[in-house]
């Protein structure tokens, strides 16, 4: 993003990682445990931690404001984000 168009620093933003194949669901499962762990250690109360279920791949949702992101993508690595709303699921 562009600092022009970048979101404002309490805009939740959902770090997004993407599993596919036969064992999608138990590797998403296992790594939304890993960030929960993640989250207690740093004292973060993420806005939501989940795991989306699509045809096929299954997602796990970090979300966190966008001041928190910036800090934390490049050592968690999400494989995508984007703006969240209690309305958006993948």
């Amino acid at each position: 993003m562009s600092p022009s168009n970048q979101p404002q620093d309490n805009t939740p933003v959902a770090m997004l990682w993407d599993f596919f194949g036969p064992n999608r669901v138990q590797t998403a499962e296992h790594h939304r445990i890993h960030l929960n762990e993640f989250a207690a250690i740093k004292q973060l109360t993420p806005l939501a931690l989940e795991v989306l279920q699509q045809q096929e791949r299954s997602v796990v949702s970090f979300v966190l404001p966008w001041s928190l992101v910036q800090e934390l993508r490049p050592v968690l690595k999400p494989h995508r984000g984007k703006i969240w709303t209690k309305s958006s699921q993948e």
